[in-house]
């Protein structure tokens, strides 16, 4: 059973950005090198991408951990789809379905200076822009 909190929290979140590339690794999780003709090190690459976060910024905001069918109705979702909702005035900032959110935590990173987006408390899957406030519905993270 939810209940129900509004709150007014320093909050963070981070969107999504361009994809960059995937870099082979040894067992230890270290990235591999190769020596080009000019001695540069230049890191492995697989061939594949992975989509990248920009750096977590600082917000505030309201966040409700309640959830009721009128909601889930004008979001066209079910009230399963979505575990909290957050709002902020109209256009405060530029977040997306694609959005993670902190909540009560600190961003994490990866051991290449990437944002890890396993660290976030939530992610953005629903917005709804209204007269003088924009609402979101965030989905937890699951870690």
């Amino acid at each position: 059973m939810r209940t129900a909190r509004n709150l007014k929290q320093n909050m963070y979140y981070s969107l999504q950005g361009e994809e960059t590339p995937v870099y082979e690794t040894d067992d230890d999780g270290n990235i591999k090198y190769y020596i080009d003709d000019e001695g540069n090190e230049i890191p492995l690459e697989t061939g594949e991408t992975k989509i990248a976060y920009g750096k977590p910024v600082e917000m505030q905001a309201s966040i409700s951990f309640s959830s009721g069918e009128v909601e889930a109705q004008e979001y066209g979702l079910s009230v399963s789809d979505y575990d909290s909702t957050l709002i902020t005035e109209k256009d405060a900032y530029p977040l997306t379905e694609t959005s993670l959110i902190w909540y009560g935590e600190e961003p994490q990173y990866t051991d290449d200076d990437e944002v890890n987006p396993k660290s976030a408390t939530f992610q953005i899957v629903a917005v709804k822009p209204s007269i003088g406030i924009s609402k979101y519905l965030l989905k937890r993270v699951t870690k």
